[in-house]
């Protein structure tokens, strides 16, 4: 309690907002600092909220004099009180009362609980108990008591309030500390819906004295959509809330109920919520941050305790990094646990950054706290932890709810009762669950969103989980019912059930004592029918006619199961193929195996091509990890934790990572980075307590630490130079320091300089050793030279990334540097001139969070990761760099850290403690550019692939059967303008063309890293040329022109064309596509008046046009001739692919036509065989033909989607034509046509433990299914 004249004037300050109407906060702040007087400090809501509770006294009557004048005014204007103290009005009593707590010397502060209690309460909501320590929402409850008045105020309203929040916004703790506490004159009912809410409702109002107004408290509102037990009892509920709060109901009931907002739909379901919804609802929101400093400091001074004011800022800062924009509403929960954590860590009677850091800080606490007591656990321990937790969940489609069970339910109906209350006895004590009223109750819907662990748990079950529920609900109906045969499962229920109640799934007894009996009911009547059937078989011979039948019959029942699972294999691998492509992948080959010959199996497996394989490491950190460092020589990996603990790992010739040990400790809060010396023997590490320490690694089994050096403030990165001797530090005070390591046990401090005005997060060191590279929350970064020994020399002015913090960087070839920013964009620069950085392309956004991880690769290749738990590839170009695959999901929450073991395994490290190892995707090829394609064209050999674009320029890419690697980017055109290749069957030569007008240069690709231009540009007629081709020879190029005209080239010498014949046409609008006969006597081109136009050519001085083929009914967007050069494919924007007899002159219209792609098709291809044709359209998709018989085009299997963006160009690649290659503007790839190879190929390198799955797995698949046969 406040002392004397202190107390009487925040008493006063209170009582005069009663008086005034309970007006919100903020609107007297705004309005305050209207009236108050310039030059007066302003008033905030902390301050009013200090003042009200004796936190403080004004420091002049004048500062306080603002606020009196609103509220006076304000009460005032209300209906005079004759019980009212009228010198509440009055400011000349006013300036007497402050002037006596003025005069009041006694503490500022008395605590009103002893120091040793706990001012926090963790996951656990403030109870109507704790309100003395319910600080930071006068708002939200002064808005709650507004909406409370109105309804009681409005004769035909009912008498209703609802107070909607997510989870986490601290729903509970108003209804309890804020109201219940504070009733005013009515009787206070707190209640939860349950399984049956009605009854509930009626039982709560029964308890409540006679004569009184009841304020009913209904806390958990959404338990109505997920406890309860069907429409019915919620029907009951809302009808009775609707009688007790009715106006004219006998007693006068005001209820409040809280509810989640992810509820909103259910909500407006019912006349009775959907009118208080509109009429009478209170959102509680995200807490400004004078209210999170209020409740972060409030709660300490009322026990008496001292904040240290940095923590305050530290804790608001975290928090505001560990929650996304649309969560901020919901960290309530995360704040109370860290302050409690940091609580339990205080030294003496202040609670210090020390001792949060000690904690483990926002991102960790709860992670740490779950994980100690996880660790503390048996494995059979384990096992019951995890089943009970999960059966606390409720993991629904849209979101996670608790589950309140009866404790006698948990025990008595589990398989070892002793263990079960055992398990619970150690999850009440680590604060994860709690028993109250003889219930179970997870603590907090957070728990399993901060506790990775649990969050995969809970990834995992999002299949499963809701039929668990399901079964043991089923299972305990029929226990308590007498265990009748009625309510046992049939075959087909029973095809589930034993996957989701096996496999260590669920501890609950009587539930595999349901399933156990069902299988028996099932066993005894599948055995009655046999014995039946085989007396029918002895009478006569209709029994052998019933026994074929039911053969064929039992045949078509398991192939009908078969196609079932296989359809739910490939429509569940399609689901998560974006955020699981592991699964995903596996799914899809699980689906083969049961089905190899049918095409929709073979489609989905090759299109897993596209996605990597992800090995997953057994062992985990206990919270986020937060750096990586890889030691390439040795194949050891070491991790950096959250949990101050620094994990080494073995990579096994297969790409598991395997843990060594329990780790490196020393270390008393959490590792933020980690880097390895040139030579790989020392390690370095750097922690949130301040301290950066080395570590011998030369036996990596038998670590052994080194020294210690003690930084200014947390360190946030380091990095070595490259002689290995000195390291770099960044720390959270925004400063560089130069650790000498010349001796390793005996860390040097050399230099010390202010760097960044904010917290530093990222640090790269240039391939040479020489500049160092730092950014951070001040947006900028900043370059040095340490050249002169012991010392760090600015360089140039620092660069300034506008979209946000930046959060990672990374030095590749060239002097190029990279940067990730909060805002997910990634920026380039080139650092040749390092005193005058150059920017390369324009900035790039393909992640949906802050990029946290970059790094560089083998030939011109970049990775970003992010912490929307992506994963993106990038390829340098000539103005900058490209994407050349859309980003990838599969790791469990952020990417904090990335490492390269190999030029295709990539480690990921982020949220969820663990190590994962990517098999880059099969099919991904580096083929990107600066601007959208315009063509690709591939030699004759298939050794040459050239690409153009939009930017004026062609690329020059060498192809060999296991990789496809850049060679050579050239201007070719303005910029802006785009550029047409044809490459000429032996790859020597080149036709480049300006599609926006000018004439068409012949290029020397004899070097293909450096070509050369073939003499003087070839002109054209009008403004451009529109289409090219060469034949088959090489020795004649055919150029159609705008005006719907063709002319030959001779180009025997590329180094001096000259023109050969020409002709022309009467097609309306210009040709879009040419293709040239195998013989190279013919052309075909087509025409954006949907007709294809189709020349002789044998005698090269005069081309003849033959004749006008109609069909389409658009433009004719791309040719190709058969290999028997008597027939032509042509596809168009009509979605239609057409075969064309060409021998038949009188013969004017399509052979087939073919229905395949929406809304066109962009790309058509023959193999060297002639006998496969391939097509690709805008709708993302490549279908390949059997054209063995040219006028009737057959599918091969099924279209197989991929996703690469809707203009893209499709070739048989030329070194294995079982491979197609396609190159679009998202993405590149080279996949396999063959299934049966795509499985071999799986089997022989990612999944070559395929044996190993994952429980989400056995939800869904059948676990005798060999993925990869010997």
């Amino acid at each position: 309690m406040v002392a004397g004249a202190r107390e009487r004037f925040a008493q006063r300050l209170t009582a005069l907002f009663q008086l005034a109407g309970t007006p919100v906060v903020k609107s007297v702040v705004r309005r305050a600092n209207i009236v108050g007087t310039p030059g007066t400090s302003r008033v905030t809501v902390q301050r009013i909220s200090d003042w009200r509770r004796g936190v403080g006294l004004p420091a002049t009557f004048e500062s306080v004099l603002p606020v009196l004048t609103v509220l006076i005014g304000d009460a005032k204007a209300r209906p005079p009180s004759r019980n009212a103290d009228r010198t509440l009005l009055d400011l000349g009593s006013w300036q007497i009362a402050w002037q006596q707590a003025k005069d009041d010397h006694g503490d500022t502060v008395r605590p009103v609980r002893e120091p040793d209690h706990p001012p926090y309460r963790g996951l656990s909501p403030y109870r109507a108990e704790d309100a003395d320590l319910y600080f930071g929402r006068d708002n939200a409850r002064a808005a709650v008591v507004g909406a409370i008045a109105l309804v009681e105020a409005i004769a035909d309203m009912a008498r209703l309030v609802l107070v909607v929040g997510v989870s986490g916004a601290g729903k509970s703790s108003l209804l309890a500390a804020g109201l219940q506490a504070n009733p005013d004159t009515r009787t206070p009912v707190p209640m939860s819906p349950g399984a049956r809410p009605g009854e509930t409702l009626r039982a709560a109002l029964d308890r409540a004295p006679d004569g009184t107004d009841v304020l009913l408290l209904i806390d958990q509102g959404e338990e109505l959509f997920t406890l309860c037990e069907g429409s019915a009892a919620r029907r009951d509920f809302v009808e009775e809330l609707a009688r007790v709060t009715a106006p004219g109901a006998a007693r006068r009931v005001t209820a409040v109920m809280a509810i989640r907002s992810d509820f909103f739909n259910d909500v407006i379901q019912y006349p009775l919520l959907a009118q208080a919804m509109r009429n009478a609802s209170v959102i509680i929101g995200a807490m400004c941050e004078a209210e999170l400093r209020e409740a972060i400091t409030g709660p300490a001074l009322a026990c008496g305790l001292k904040v240290e004011p940095a923590l305050v800022d530290i804790v608001l800062h975290d928090l505001d990094a560990a929650t996304s924009d649309d969560g901020k509403a919901a960290l309530l929960p995360l704040l109370s646990h860290v302050l409690e954590s940091t609580w339990s860590h205080r030294r003496g009677r202040t609670l210090t950054l020390a001792a949060y850091r000690e904690a483990g800080e926002t991102a960790g606490s709860v992670a740490a706290t779950a994980e100690r007591a996880w660790a503390a656990l048996t494995a059979d321990e384990q096992r019951f932890a995890r089943s009970i937790l999960m059966t606390l969940t409720v993991v629904g489609p849209r979101s996670i709810t608790r589950n309140r069970v009866p404790h006698k339910v948990m025990v008595g109906d589990s398989t070892d009762p002793e263990l079960t209350e055992r398990v619970l006895g150690r999850l009440v004590d680590a604060r994860l669950v709690i028993m109250q009223d003889d219930e179970i109750e997870l603590l907090h819907e957070a728990v399993p969103r901060v506790w990775p662990r649990m969050a995969e748990w809970v990834s995992e079950e999002k299949e499963f989980g809701p039929a668990r529920h399901r079964i043991e609900e089923d299972a305990r109906t029929w226990f308590t019912e007498g265990k009748p045969n009625s309510l046992l499962y049939a075959d087909k229920r029973l095809e589930t059930a034993g996957v989701v109640t096996g496999g260590g799934g669920s501890i609950n007894r009587i539930a595999q004592e349901f399933i156990a009996a069902s299988i028996r009911r099932q066993r005894e009547m599948s055995s009655r029918r046999r014995i039946l059937l085989s007396a029918a078989a002895l009478l006569c011979v209709v029994a052998l006619i019933t026994a074929t039948l039911a053969f064929v019959q039992r045949g078509a029942v398991l192939r009908e199961r078969a196609d079932a699972e296989v359809n739910a294999l490939i429509n569940e691998s399609k689901r998560i193929e974006n955020f699981n492509p592991d699964a995903s992948i596996r799914m899809a080959l699980a689906a083969y195996r049961i089905r190899p010959g049918n095409a929709e199996t073979q489609a989905r497996l090759m299109a897993t091509q596209a996605y990597p394989v992800i090995t997953t490491s057994t062992d985990r950190h206990a919270g986020r990890i937060n750096g990586l460092a890889y030691d390439p020589d040795r194949r050891m990996l070491f991790s950096a934790g959250d949990d101050a603990v620094i994990r080494v790992w073995s990579i096994t010739d297969d790409h598991v990572p395997v843990a060594l040990g329990p780790g490196l400790r020393g270390h008393r809060c959490a590792v933020n980075s980690v880097a390895l010396a040139a030579g790989g023997g020392l390690l370095a590490s750097a922690s949130d307590d301040g301290t950066i320490r080395t570590w011998d690694i030369s036996d990596p089994k038998i670590p052994r630490a080194l020294g210690v050096s003690t930084l200014t403030a947390p360190a946030t990165s380091i990095a070595f130079t490259s002689d290995g001797r000195t390291l770099v530090a960044a720390g959270e005070d925004g400063a560089l320091t130069l650790v000498d390591l010349t001796d390793p046990a005996v860390p040097q401090t050399r230099d010390h300089i202010p760097a960044h005005t904010g917290v530093i997060n990222a640090l790269a060191m240039s391939i040479d050793g020489t500049l160092v590279a730092s950014g951070g929350d001040d947006r900028t970064i900043r370059f040095w030279s340490i050249t002169e020994p012991g010392r760090l020399s600015p360089i140039g002015e620092p660069l300034f990334a506008a979209a946000g913090a930046v959060e990672a960087l990374a030095f590749g070839p060239d002097d190029r540097l990279i940067a990730g920013t909060e805002s997910g964009t990634v920026r380039m620069w080139s650092l040749t001139d390092r005193a005058a950085p150059r920017e390369l392309g324009s900035p790039q956004t393909v992640h949906g969070a802050a990029v946290d991880a970059l790094l560089f690769g083998p030939d011109g290749q970049m990775a970003s990761g992010s912490a929307d738990g992506t994963v993106c590839l990038w390829q340098q170009t000539a103005s900058g760099y490209q994407p050349f695959g859309r980003p990838v999901g599969g790791n469990l929450g952020p990417i904090s850290s990335l490492e390269l073991t190999t030029d295709t395994h990539l480690v990921t490290a982020g949220g969820d403690g663990r190590v994962r190892i990517w098999t880059r995707p099969a099919a991904d090829i580096p083929v990107a550019t600066d601007g959208p394609f315009t063509s690709v064209e591939l030699d004759a050999a298939g050794s040459r692939l050239v690409t153009a674009s939009t930017n004026g320029r062609f690329q020059v890419w060498t192809v060999a059967r296991d990789a496809v690697t850049p060679t050579s980017d050239t201007q070719a055109a303005p910029p802006n303008h785009g550029v047409l290749v044809q490459i000429r069957p032996d790859g020597i030569a080149l036709a480049a063309s300006d599609s926006s007008g000018g004439g068409l240069q012949l290029w020397n690709l004899a070097d293909p890293a450096r070509p050369t231009p073939f003499g003087t540009p070839l002109t054209t007629r009008t403004e451009h040329f529109t289409a090219t081709g060469f034949t088959p020879d090489g020795r004649v190029l055919v150029t159609g022109d705008d005006d719907v005209s063709i002319r030959l080239w001779d180009v025997g010498d590329p180094a001096a064309p000259h023109p050969l014949g020409t002709a022309a046409s009467e097609a309306t609008r210009p040709f879009q596509s040419i293709a040239i006969s195998p013989d190279g006597n013919r052309v075909a081109t087509g025409s954006g008046d949907a007709a294809i136009y189709l020349w002789n050519i044998a005698d090269r001085h005069h081309p003849v046009l033959e004749r006008r083929l109609t069909g389409h009914q658009a433009a004719v967007s791309t040719l190709v001739f058969a290999a028997d050069g008597r027939h032509l494919f042509s596809g168009g924007d009509d979605e239609t692919i057409r075969a064309w007899n060409i021998d038949d002159p009188t013969h004017g219209g399509p052979d087939t036509e073919k229905v395949v792609h929406t809304p066109s098709v962009t790309a058509l291809a023959v193999d060297r065989s002639g006998r496969r044709l391939v097509s690709a359209g805008v709708d993302q998709t490549v279908r390949l033909w059997d054209v063995s018989n040219a006028t009737d085009p057959i599918p091969l299997g099924r279209t197989i989607a991929v996703a690469l963006g809707s203009r893209w160009f499709a070739r048989f690649d030329g070194t294995d034509d079982e491979r197609v290659i396609g190159v679009s503007d998202l993405a590149s790839e080279r996949w396999t046509t063959d299934p049966a190879e795509v499985a071999d190929l799986l089997c022989r390198t990612a999944l070559a433990r395929a044996d190993r799955w994952n429980s989400a797995d056995q939800a869904l698949l059948d676990t005798r299914i060999e993925l990869c046969p010997h």
